[in-house]
């Protein structure tokens, strides 16, 4: 049998997806969330659900993840790793209006993280909001030391709304 060789590399694919598919781990992906809280013996906290969560959006099921960080979120609202987190990920999405209500729950969790107002200025920033945007950027380049990379887009963002 005399095969081109398009055909070996697709004989060849077709041989790695089926290894691969033996190999997956076994374990389905509807487990319930009381298993993931109890993995490795560790008590069930909020901060362990936090990290089940953001394990959870990091793997197949990115949007139960952030689900479970919602419910978490809203069940304890004054918890600083999941408002966050959930800020992050609105501005992965561009959803700038939770951006700032993340960020500005963020800031009355823990007034000094000056972060905070980078991403409310770059949230006002891009919905439009140019006087809002500019008092945010203005105290975060003013508060922040260390963070020079986001110094440095708080200041081009001041540049273009100058």
């Amino acid at each position: 049998m005399h095969l081109k060789r398009g055909h070996w590399v697709l004989l060849s694919l077709t041989g790695l997806v089926i290894v691969l598919l033996i190999l997956a781990p076994n374990t389905p992906l509807t487990s319930s969330l009381d298993d993931r809280k109890s993995d490795m013996g560790n008590p069930p906290t909020v901060e362990n659900d936090i990290d089940s969560a953001l394990a959870m959006i990091q793997s197949e099921a990115p949007m139960q993840g952030i689900l479970f960080l919602r419910s978490i979120a809203e069940e304890h609202p004054e918890n600083f790793r999941a408002q966050y987190h959930l800020g992050r990920f609105s501005v992965q999405t561009g959803q700038w209006e939770k951006v700032i209500d993340r960020f500005t729950a963020v800031q009355s969790i823990d007034p000094n993280f000056v972060e905070s107002y980078f991403w409310i200025g770059s949230a006002h920033f891009n919905l439009g909001q140019k006087e809002l945007a500019k008092a945010s950027l203005k105290r975060f380049v003013e508060s922040e030391k260390d963070n020079t990379q986001l110094i440095t887009e708080a200041e081009t963002m001041l540049n273009q709304i100058k």
